[in-house]
């Protein structure tokens, strides 16, 4: 099997050296810390979300991260995350090809209107 590279200017890593963070959980995009996050990277996030989540899948592969896409409660990792996060949902197709779970609607559904303006 061959290695892939993975990207060096990539809209993952632009986020990145912005000092945002990003991850997946329960298959939804999180990108942190809150106060960090204008207008201008939302729509970055939009324009780029396949991108970013499929380059996230990616590091979790060759990364061996036993929870890529966030089923798990973490108890430990980057303190960035206690200044709040926004989400954005996957659509369908997206969930399907990154094999998530089914939508809890209780849980992991975010209205569109809510989609990057939603945190916690």
């Amino acid at each position: 099997m061959a290695l892939t590279a993975l990207p060096v200017n990539s809209p993952l890593t632009q986020l990145r050296a912005q000092g945002l963070g990003a991850e997946l959980d329960r298959a939804r995009l999180v990108v942190y810390p809150r106060p960090k996050i204008t207008n201008t990277l939302r729509a970055f996030v939009v324009t780029n979300l396949e991108s970013i989540v499929n380059e996230l899948n990616l590091e979790g592969y060759y990364t061996k991260n036993p929870d890529p896409l966030g089923y798990e409660a973490r108890t430990i990792g980057d303190g960035r995350r206690h200044q709040g996060m926004l989400i954005w949902s996957l659509d369908s197709t997206m969930r399907t090809a990154l094999g998530a779970k089914p939508v809890d609607a209780s849980i992991d559904s975010v209205p569109d209107s809510m989609n990057g303006y939603l945190s916690f």
